[in-house]
């Protein structure tokens, strides 16, 4: 389906742009127009949305939220950009919501109640509802516009299959913190789909006391699975995510698949029970996940390694946005 060589030059490409970095960032500092803008993505994204802008390429949507900047445009393919960062391509996005979502489902028995947090475009959402035992999904997101987009725009509906007018689905508008303080349920999967941790603010979601918070409402087989940035780009940022999952309590276990767009991307699964994760079948249809599930938790010996310097995340001490904005470069 996808050209490995391709792959390959393009990450190539991405690390030779890498090395101009440190001479980008000495003409940022002279540049003070740079310093009012604020990005999350790194330089492959802005320059390939550039180029896309630059074509006569269809928008679907151009605007500015209370939170972001969205950008929304067809292509060869469908990509969502929030502060110019990628977010999807209708290319390979499968690949990332089959394995952020099958894995969890398959590891555990009760599916009745799922809280997604983040995932505004509904592709997650997506792929829980191909679950008939599935009673209620609470979709949670900060960003009402983003919530918008995924429910009118007629390309983006049709790639999430109308998941928002399920009967099954709640949509909430609201910051996740903010939502769990109020909420009286608990829910036997949570998926954590969060923007990666660029700054304090986003770096403390991924925080001890905001795993502790989110145990709360997990039932007692409960899993989380929880997006964790790239093992191969961002080693020690996986491996902390992991680690901090743990300090609040629960047993964890790393997995990841290729995603082209993004590289190789990994999760982090939670339980508050010791589990195996070996998984048999995945008991709805998908097309992108291996034959050999269990390849999805097998890492290379230069990325375990990496283990060593992973840090605890914690709201008094913050460190996690610190590791990923050495690590992106």
């Amino acid at each position: 389906m996808y050209d490995s060589k391709l792959w390959l030059t393009e990450r190539v490409t991405r690390n030779q742009q890498s090395n101009k970095h440190d001479k980008q960032k000495q003409e940022e500092k002279s540049n003070p127009t740079n310093k009012e803008k604020k990005f999350q993505g790194d330089e492959w994204d802005r320059i390939s949305l550039k180029e896309m802008l630059a074509c006569k390429n269809k928008k679907l949507y151009q605007g500015q939220s209370r939170y972001q900047n969205i950008q929304v445009l067809e292509a060869n393919d469908i990509r969502m950009y929030l502060n110019e960062q990628l977010q999807f391509s209708s290319l390979d996005e499968r690949i990332y919501h089959e394995a952020f979502v099958h894995v969890p489902m398959a590891l555990t028995k009760t599916h009745n109640r799922i809280l997604i947090l983040g995932g505004g475009d509904g592709l997650a959402l997506r792929e829980v509802l191909k679950y008939s035992d599935v009673l209620h999904v609470d979709l949670v997101d900060i960003d009402s516009k983003v919530l918008d987009i995924a429910r009118n725009v007629p390309e983006i509906v049709e790639l999430n299959e109308k998941a928002f007018f399920d009967k099954r689905v709640q949509v909430h508008a609201k910051d996740a913190r903010d939502f769990l303080k109020t909420n009286n349920k608990t829910y036997d999967i949570m998926i954590i789909d969060f923007p990666d941790p660029a700054d304090a603010i986003l770096a403390s979601l991924y925080s001890v006391e905001m795993f502790q918070m989110l145990s709360k409402y997990l039932t007692k087989d409960g899993m989380i699975v929880c997006q964790a940035n790239s093992p191969e780009d961002t080693p020690t940022v996986f491996w902390s995510i992991g680690l901090t999952i743990e300090k609040a309590g629960f047993y964890t276990e790393g997995y990841h698949t290729i995603v082209p767009s993004f590289g190789d991307w990994g999760f982090q699964l939670a339980s508050k029970k010791s589990f195996s994760a070996q998984i048999k079948k995945i008991a709805v249809p998908h097309r992108t996940l291996p034959k050999n599930l269990s390849s999805l938790f097998h890492f290379q010996s230069d990325v375990l390694s990496y283990k060593r310097w992973a840090i605890e995340n914690k709201l008094g001490n913050l460190q996690l946005h610190k590791i990923y904005k050495k690590e992106i470069v």
